[in-house]
């Protein structure tokens, strides 16, 4: 998932700006990239639907997030900017990193009971609810057309959700709420945390996942909950499970696809103007939609294919119009969505 901010995208030292022309000619490079992100998104996603079986969530936060924060005291010492893992205050960083727990355990604890596609269709939301929030709590403009296409996102959402339907089932709020909590994660970061080190707001996201993963461990270790509630819900309910080679191994796959893809995405936001590229980031609901059928043998109905087209084109309009990368991706990078300078951002069209 992506870091954010409120004013015209600044490029970092030695690298050019979205629209630069130096970058223009950057071919189809940055294009492969984002979609070998998205492989790597969606492989990291369907790992952790296969482990859902075998690990708890609780224990996957904890072995993930100290393994993040592990690779990230590494990567400090070796390019000699440890001084950049300590925020320069603490309040607002860790409120957004609450926002961004919340984000990741709504979406993980909905990939037991979800179809791939769905529950990632409605994590798409959040670049929707990062447009309202903005325009509500930041004054950034927002145009009638923008308006239209959340309309048109919400309303994509009510198809695949289906409140009320026979069959409903609660759960698939939860990604809907992922997407809430990440929007609200990336309005925090735009209006309080601009000036705090990447290094750091990345160090207090995954410790603060990985005092959840302590936490839930320890409360279900000390009162477990037992009977057909946990045999329905081992993901949730489960403190600790014995994993095999086989489960460490994919655990080890979803740290590495998840490495890959932040790495893919950032050298291609990096190379090109976000929103030639970010269109290609909805590869990432194919690719689900396509694990689902191969490895779960799960079919999309006619609605939820209705509802992820509704979603996707207001995602890609509201991209196209701001310049910011369409997909929430969950993980503990500082990078921010795209706001380029244009006369579109500042007429709010």
């Amino acid at each position: 998932m992506h870091d954010e901010q409120s004013q015209p995208y600044r490029a970092p030292a030695g690298t050019a700006g979205p629209g630069a022309v130096a970058l223009g000619g950057a071919g189809a490079l940055p294009v492969v990239l984002v979609m070998v992100a998205m492989l790597g998104f969606s492989t990291q996603d369907m790992v952790v639907k296969l482990l859902s079986d075998e690990i708890s969530l609780w224990q996957l936060l904890f072995v993930r997030s100290l393994l993040t924060l592990w690779l990230l005291v590494i990567a400090a010492t070796v390019m000699g900017r440890l001084a950049m893992l300590a925020p320069r205050s603490w309040l607002w960083p860790l409120l957004r990193a609450l926002f961004m727990a919340g984000a990741v355990l709504a979406f993980f604890a909905s990939l037991p009971f979800l179809p791939l596609a769905t529950a990632a269709t409605g994590f798409f939301m959040g670049p929707l609810f990062i447009t309202l929030l903005a325009a509500l709590f930041l004054g950034e403009p927002i145009g009638p057309r923008r308006l239209v296409a959340v309309a048109a996102g919400f309303a994509g959402v009510l198809l695949i959700v289906r409140p009320g339907a026979a069959g409903w089932q609660p759960v698939t709020i939860l990604p809907v709420l992922s997407g809430l909590f990440y929007a609200l994660a990336l309005v925090a970061t735009r209006w309080r945390c601009r000036d705090e080190p990447d290094f750091a707001l990345t160090l207090i996201h995954n410790l603060v996942l990985t005092l959840i993963g302590v936490a839930g461990v320890a409360v279900l270790s000390l009162w477990p909950v037992e009977g057909e509630a946990v045999e329905a819900w081992p993901f949730l309910l489960a403190a600790w499970r014995d994993i095999g080679a086989f489960e460490a191994g994919l655990l080890f796959v979803t740290g590495a696809a998840h490495l890959v893809a932040v790495w893919c995405s950032v050298r291609a936001y990096q190379s090109d103007d976000a929103s030639r590229i970010a269109p290609y980031e909805y590869t990432y609901l194919a690719l689900m939609a396509l694990y689902d059928i191969v490895l779960f043998g799960i079919w999309p109905d006619a609605m939820t294919l209705a509802g992820m087209g509704l979603i996707t084109g207001a995602g890609v309009f509201v991209a196209w119009r701001e310049g910011r990368p369409p997909r929430p991706q969950i993980h503990p990078r500082g990078e921010e969505p795209w706001t380029p300078e244009t006369e579109d951002a500042e007429t709010g069209a």
